[in-house]
């Protein structure tokens, strides 16, 4: 398994509320971005600005159940690209 490429989820839970989840191992189902985005839905309307999205990165949860992970936030604009960090 290579981290140089990791997997990338876009998902919208309401109209102009954007998620980005980035994990290590797979892309993320419907029914699990949408478990997480109701979670950290205060956290994205606390830390956003319009215009911009909440990147939700799971690469530190590797393949702890979802229930169990804590993730690295970060407000990024929308139309983001994703560049790994080392």
């Amino acid at each position: 398994m290579s981290t140089d490429e990791p997997f990338r989820t876009d998902y919208e839970l309401l109209k102009g509320v954007d998620y980005i989840f980035v994990s290590l191992d797979r892309n993320l189902s419907g029914e699990e971005c949408h478990e997480l985005a109701e979670k950290y839905f205060e956290t994205h309307k606390g830390m956003t600005l319009p215009g911009q999205v909440l990147r939700i990165d799971l690469r530190p949860a590797f393949r702890k159940p979802l229930a169990d992970v804590t993730p690295k936030f970060r407000a990024v604009s929308i139309g983001y690209t994703f560049t790994p960090q080392r």
